[in-house]
């Protein structure tokens, strides 16, 4: 999540707009709690929404494999038992016709009736199904907590 973090403050640093509008949903929030926690990051849908434009744009691993377990046939081709399948994560993340102008930060296309007309697996930065990553949750949550923390004290400007 390190990494993430870092691609997010220079994805502010290069939004200053984006970086306003969550500034404000951390400060709105925060009225109301003395330090970031569980709760309080949950009722931060902005912060959500920009931590996921960057896994999209920024994912933490490029690919995944999958071995076939058994013969099967899809959208007309054939893999059969044993065949290796890589999938390219940072291909699915940045396909135009998946996300168009894929390579602008935009955190809403993260609102839940954007990812309703997507693919379940349009977005996967944790991996997907039964082999998903199982620390996802916590990681999310570890992360927004620290932006939350972070965010209430400074801001990010690019340097030269």
């Amino acid at each position: 999540m390190s990494t993430m973090m870092s691609f997010l403050a220079y994805s502010m640093a290069t939004n200053p707009d984006i970086q306003e509008k969550l500034c404000t949903e951390i400060d709105d929030v925060m009225a109301y709690y003395d330090e970031p926690n569980y709760e309080a990051v949950s009722k931060m849908p902005y912060m959500d929404m920009v931590v996921c434009e960057t896994l999209r744009m920024y994912p933490p691993v490029i690919r995944f494999d999958r071995h076939c377990t058994e013969n099967v046939t899809i959208a007309g081709i054939h893999i059969p038992k044993g065949m290796v399948v890589a999938i390219a994560i940072y291909t699915i993340h940045h396909n135009p016709d998946i996300y168009p102008d894929p390579e602008k930060f935009i955190p809403e296309r993260i609102t839940k009736e954007e990812k309703e007309k997507r693919h379940p697996y349009a977005w996967l930065p944790f991996g997907a199904g039964p082999r998903n990553c199982i620390g996802m949750r916590f990681a999310l949550l570890e992360a927004k907590i620290g932006l939350a923390r972070i965010f209430q004290n400074f801001t990010f400007e690019p340097c030269a």
